[in-house]
């Protein structure tokens, strides 16, 4: 578990810098390009890469050890790319929504975190409820960054850039929380 809560702080920073980078470049009362801003956007990227490299390498190499069997990851990848296929179709068709990387962020956020719900509860560290609880936790969070997404647009420049901020914030939270839970238990 060391290396998904390695992996998870990272995303935690990851999403720090994102939204200092989101702060810097789009505050009122127009875009503005700069270095800090580029700066903080490379680092976002930097260690999101991280973050994933080690939750991803974690679950992927000791998951034929767990005790519990949850959901197979497998099954759990596909459903977040058929859910990312069905997302970009409906907020296109629907919503006429411009597709950004940000869908892509979110649904691959919310997938994996769900994924280290049920590796924690494989692995024996939290219950099932516990898990089911979390993940409905994380579903509920990509919910509502789903409809920042999708009003962004269609809001004034003063509210689309709270709008922006908001699922930045909600996820950091619900990392945090995770990484807790996390902690608490080993």
């Amino acid at each position: 578990m060391n290396k998904i809560l390695i992996g998870n702080w990272l995303l935690v920073i990851c999403s720090i810098f994102y939204l200092a980078w989101w702060v810097i470049t789009f505050m009122p009362p127009a875009p503005k390009g700069s270095t800090i801003g580029n700066l903080c956007l490379v680092s976002a990227f930097v260690s999101g890469l991280g973050g994933l490299f080690f939750s991803i390498r974690e679950m992927v190499s000791s998951s034929q050890e767990l005790p519990n069997k949850g959901l197979n990851g497998i099954l759990l990848m596909v459903c977040g790319i058929l859910l990312y296929i069905a997302l970009w179709a409906f907020t296109k068709a629907v919503f006429h929504r411009q597709v950004t990387s940000e869908l892509f962020i979110i649904t691959g956020w919310t997938i994996l975190q769900i994924a280290i719900c049920n590796y924690m509860y494989s692995a024996g560290i939290i219950t099932m409820k516990s898990a089911v609880i979390l993940a409905i936790i994380v579903l509920i969070t990509g919910i509502a960054s789903l409809v920042c997404y999708v009003l962004y647009y269609e809001l004034p420049y003063v509210k689309g850039y709270i709008d922006g901020c908001i699922p930045l914030v909600l996820v950091m939270i619900v990392m945090t929380a995770i990484n807790i839970a996390i902690s608490a238990k080993r």
